[in-house]
């Protein structure tokens, strides 16, 4: 044998072994070309917006006083909400009428905020900081109402829509845990500037698979977006919405009345870091976790379950409450959150004709949008004690759980003839 050849009996580094499975699940994951290349693009974008919320930490929240931090948040919760109600009703109308539309906005969305995030990294102490910032957060939500609506036309027969959002809600969790490592350095040193145009190089990538994807060209006719919406809106897609949007309000909630309590306790540190890091995690399982229990329960058994495994946890952290149960808390809301999510998107995906299904994801992620920042809006007007508020998260995730499948049930018997 050769001299620095390999040797017979020489095992394969453990980090070559981690990679190399990690690529092949990537590539199985991936499936056909297309869908590969929308998760190459989500990977960018979760990439990005990681790093610029990473850029934007404290400024709103842990460095001022809390009523400060109170005036802040209601103005961070405005720019939150407010993408949606200036792109849903301009996206629904594009996407449904052109069928090349999905593909442009993807382009422009990716190419967009690479730009504005460059144009961030100079601008942080101007009064341009809040409107750029705004701007980025409309293309995201582009993105978020696009990525739904193109799903469908991306994936083979025989895959499920929940494995299939799930893989691209996994790779985006991924990719966002990834950056957040360099994105600290570059924090540290040489500062947020260069953190930043490090956002707008990982922005700037996705413009290539954005490219890549099949181009469609055409118009359609405005009774057949018309017909399609109307056959969209049947009653287990209204009562789905409803489930979605009460597990979305609850985050909202638990995310800022378990924020304001630590800030009290003079634990904001650590208390947000436990945080984040547990919402990470949760995100992460519950994406992965999705595509298995569709083996067994169908997409409205996975809104159930999801609930049910919310609200019991919450009950049992608001009567032991302390950080350790408020971690496990936001880690089994980030699982059941992250697995509902996903059967919700299935469920619209299933229901709807190709023809609504920019309307769809305008609509419906507004409402939840809508939500989020509704159960947000309690612990900022409300001083609520720790404990007393997550019971009460509890109580309402079982009420709703019950709610749904009672409701469920009578639809059911009524459908049939």
């Amino acid at each position: 044998m050769a001299r620095g050849g390999p040797r017979p009996n020489e095992e394969e580094p453990l980090v070559r072994i981690a990679a190399r499975r990690a690529v092949g699940r990537i590539r199985r994951d991936a499936e056909t070309p297309q869908f590969g290349r929308l998760m190459a693009y989500q990977a960018t974008g979760a990439a990005g917006d990681a790093l610029v919320a990473l850029a934007l930490a404290g400024s709103l929240f842990f460095s001022v006083p809390e009523a400060d931090a109170r005036s802040r948040v209601a103005l961070y919760l405005l720019l939150t909400v407010a993408p949606f109600a200036v792109v849903s009703p301009l996206l629904a109308r594009f996407l449904d009428g052109s069928r090349g539309g999905l593909r442009a906005v993807m382009v422009t969305a990716a190419a967009g905020r690479a730009a504005l995030a460059l144009l961030l990294s100079s601008r942080l102490d101007s009064a341009l900081l809040f409107p750029i910032a705004f701007g980025i957060l409309v293309l995201s939500r582009a993105v978020l109402i696009v990525r739904g609506a193109v799903l469908p036309q991306l994936v083979s027969s025989q895959r499920t829509f929940v494995n299939a959002n799930a893989t691209l809600s996994k790779i985006g969790a991924l990719a966002g845990m990834i950056v957040g490592l360099p994105g600290v350095a570059l924090l540290k040193w040489p500062g947020v500037e260069a953190e930043l145009i490090l956002c707008a190089l990982v922005y700037g990538v996705g413009i290539v698979p954005a490219l890549q994807l099949p181009r469609v060209r055409g118009r359609r006719p405005k009774d057949e977006q018309l017909g399609a919406r109307a056959d969209l809106l049947d009653v287990f897609v209204r009562q789905a919405l409803v489930v979605a949007a009460g597990m979305r309000f609850l985050v909202g909630f638990l995310v800022f009345h378990l924020a304001f309590s630590f800030r009290r306790e003079d634990v904001a540190a650590i208390g947000l870091g436990l945080l984040v890091g547990a919402a990470a995690t949760g995100g992460l399982v519950g994406a992965l976790l999705a595509p298995r229990l569709r083996r067994r329960l169908k997409e409205e058994g996975i809104l159930v379950l999801s609930l049910v495994v919310g609200g019991v946890v919450a009950l049992i952290a608001g009567r032991w409450f302390s950080l350790g149960t408020a971690a496990v808390l936001v880690l089994a809301f980030g699982i059941s959150s992250g697995a509902l999510k996903v059967a919700f998107d299935a469920i619209v995906q299933r229901h709807a004709p190709e023809a609504a299904r920019g309307w769809a994801f305008a609509r419906f992620e507004s409402a939840l949008q809508l939500a989020w920042v509704a159960g947000a809006l309690v612990p900022l007007a409300l001083v609520l004690p720790p404990g007393a508020g997550v019971f009460a998260a509890g109580v309402v995730g079982n009420l709703l759980a019950i709610f749904y499948t009672a409701g469920r049930g009578r639809a059911r018997a009524a459908s049939i003839p």
